[in-house]
């Protein structure tokens, strides 16, 4: 899961999200009654990072006694067809990702949606709360309306759902206190079509013989034209593509080389942070803060846009002799992340 800078869109809207369409058992035949169930692909993979998954059956270690349920897969009880699992019997791994994502379509998916404001969350958000879901077993209380967590969402206080999350241990296990971590992280942080471990991990993309062409290069003039550069997404970077970044880091006050690196991809790729309602929160609004923090201003450090941040980015801007809009982007974004780059260049 990514973190830092990526694209324009606030977490507070609702985005487009993974869904497994028609799933298909092992011999072809298609899984009508799981079509089209929305399933976030965040919380698939946190319920997979904290579940075994067992392709031959065991019995359920919490009922003992003749006639204990035995389970397979990520902790499923039946089959497709509703038959229960007998003792040595196994499954394939396909097997048992498909009886998970119906289990999740059928049983918990639905007590979700009854949450406050399920609808205006992202799908991070979304894949939070389903991991924290499907590790409750039958403990649903927590789910809500009346429940802390219910009352935080229909109040849209989202910045205080993390700590809900990370509270709840329930059942002792020895992973629950990590899982929990994540869960909460999961929640605060935003939704961006280039990652931030994707732009880490980035090549240089400069002006050279060969030409260099790429999807990577594709999305930085596509970036480039969001920004009004009027050049062609062709992914080839040619002189005019060279010449959009140099323009670009010029207008962010970065060191004017044409080469678009680190820097200046987390620049180009990021999205306004601002004061709005509800707080923008994210792991970009919490290295801005850092950056704050470490020049002396008195923020806290908690990923949540809030009023001291807001007051914190007005002095900051005034002292550079910047807009004072509130607003982190551009040169302010620029001088905040990359000030010793500056006064080295300066």
């Amino acid at each position: 899961m990514s973190t830092g800078f990526g694209s324009r869109q606030s977490v507070s809207q609702p985005v487009s999200s993974s869904f497994f369409g028609e799933s298909s058992n092992d011999t072809g035949e298609s899984s009508n009654d799981t079509k089209d169930e929305y399933l976030p692909t965040a919380g698939i993979e946190l319920i997979k990072q904290f579940t075994q998954c067992h392709l031959e059956t065991y019995a359920n270690p919490k009922k003992t006694g003749n006639g204990a349920p035995y389970l397979a897969g990520w902790g499923s009880e039946c089959h497709r067809d509703g038959t229960p699992f007998r003792q040595g019997e196994r499954l394939t791994q396909h097997q048992a990702n498909e009886l998970l994502h119906r289990q999740l379509q059928k049983s918990t998916i639905p007590v979700l949606k009854e949450l406050p404001n399920w609808s205006v969350l992202n799908e991070h958000q979304h894949g939070a709360l389903l991991s924290f879901a499907h590790s409750l077993d039958n403990d649903r209380s927590v789910l809500s309306a009346r429940s802390l967590l219910g009352r935080a969402l229909a109040h849209r206080r989202w910045y205080q759902v993390p700590t809900i999350l990370s509270g709840y241990h329930g059942e002792t296990s020895p992973h629950i206190a990590y899982r929990r971590q994540e869960e909460a992280r999961l929640f605060l942080s935003e939704i961006r079509r280039d990652g931030y471990t994707v732009i880490n991990r980035s090549r240089l993309l400069l002006l050279s013989e060969p030409m260099l062409t790429g999807e990577d290069v594709r999305g930085l003039q596509s970036a480039l034209i969001q920004n009004g550069y009027e050049i062609e997404a062709d992914g080839v970077f040619g002189p005019i593509t060279q010449w959009a970044v140099e323009k670009f880091q010029r207008s962010v006050a970065m060191t004017v080389t044409g080469i678009a690196d680190v820097n200046t991809q987390r620049v180009l790729y990021a999205r306004p942070l601002f004061m709005s309602t509800p707080f923008l929160i994210g792991s970009d609004v919490r290295e801005v803060q850092s950056a704050l923090a470490r020049m002396g201003y008195a923020v806290d450090v908690n990923g949540i846009f809030n009023p001291r941040t807001l007051q914190a980015v007005v002095a900051f801007q005034k002292y550079f002799d910047l807009p004072e809009n509130g607003v982190v982007i551009g040169e302010t974004l620029t001088k905040l992340l990359y000030m010793p780059e500056i006064a080295a260049v300066s």
